[in-house]
């Protein structure tokens, strides 16, 4: 009797035909968005020396994070010239102890050492 071989057969042609049937269905689309990433040229947090960065790094990390920049060092303003008088110096004898420049100097630019006319 070849029914049950019939039947058997049929029962198993059909389940492959459901296994290929569900295997070709399209899947769910994820609902998650895949994380992306973009990788910065350069690591401006690094704790080297920013004076052995390239020119690049240089660059790129003062625009995108104020280090790493390349301004020169002011100058510092020039000294003035020493006075040629310390009116301070000997205030206490300034009438026999000053010399003529030196009370018209001082007079003139401190308001000490004035001889009163």
């Amino acid at each position: 009797n070849y029914t049950c071989i019939f039947i058997g057969g049929g029962v198993a042609v059909l389940v492959l035909v459901i296994v290929v049937i569900l295997l070709l269905l399209p899947q769910p689309s994820s609902t998650t968005t895949p994380l992306t990433t973009t990788a910065l040229p350069f690591n401006c947090n690094t704790f080297d020396n920013p004076d052995m960065w390239s020119i690049a790094k240089k660059a790129y990390c003062c625009t995108h994070g104020g280090k790493g920049c390349t301004t020169p060092a002011p100058t510092p303003p020039p000294t003035p010239p020493p006075l040629p008088y310390d009116c301070h110096a000997g205030i206490a004898n300034w009438e026999a102890g000053w010399s003529d420049e030196k009370k018209a100097w001082c007079c003139a630019h401190g308001g000490q050492g004035c001889t009163t006319p």
